[in-house]
């Protein structure tokens, strides 16, 4: 089976709350007019994905089949739709969203969760402008107040925007992992 090197991001807890910059505003996804909007703005991320597994569904999948993906995430995931962010810059323009969940299985005996993103982006119009550093700061702030321990995320090996992006927000760099591409 192919498999993706993906590289592996950790915001380990407990560190001071992360106060987003204010260089966009976010509106939480808990409207059918919301959801349909974080459904385009996925879709148009997709286009220009980095992503190995993003490719790999585009092409024997249909973009439909990977929207729906990410916009009903798996059962690995719980998560609440007001966790969930469209963001907005000071044009009020759309420029990307966010998609904090946490594991089903992540919780300690202290009660505190483990969070991840099950998608971010920065639509392709907007990319480049330094977005996806007020993105990161937004979903770790909603999953600091959440309650986690931990938050884990990882991105393919060559979306380097991303691991920039997770480096200047804060995250540790963990290891390179190679993972099954399933699409």
């Amino acid at each position: 089976m192919p498999a993706q090197s993906k590289v592996e991001f950790i915001w380990d807890e407990p560190k001071p709350l992360v106060v987003p910059s204010g260089a966009l505003t976010f509106r939480a996804v808990d409207t059918p007019q919301a959801s349909g909007l974080f459904a385009h703005a996925v879709r148009q991320c997709l286009a220009g994905s980095l992503d190995e597994s993003d490719q790999q569904g585009l092409a024997t999948k249909g973009i439909d089949a990977v929207v729906r993906r990410y916009v009903w995430p798996n059962p690995v995931f719980s998560f609440d739709r007001m966790w969930w962010a469209l963001a907005y810059n000071a044009a009020d323009e759309l420029v990307g969203f966010t998609q904090p969940v946490i594991f089903r299985d992540g919780e300690r005996d202290d009660g505190l969760q483990e969070g991840s993103i099950h998608y971010i982006g920065v639509l392709p119009a907007h990319r480049g402008k330094g977005y996806i550093t007020p993105l990161l700061q937004h979903t770790t702030a909603t999953l600091q107040g959440v309650g986690v321990w931990r938050i884990y995320c990882d991105t393919d090996e060559h979306n380097a925007p991303m691991i920039a992006g997770f480096e200047r927000a804060g995250y540790r760099r963990g290891k390179v992992r190679n993972v099954p591409l399933s699409a």
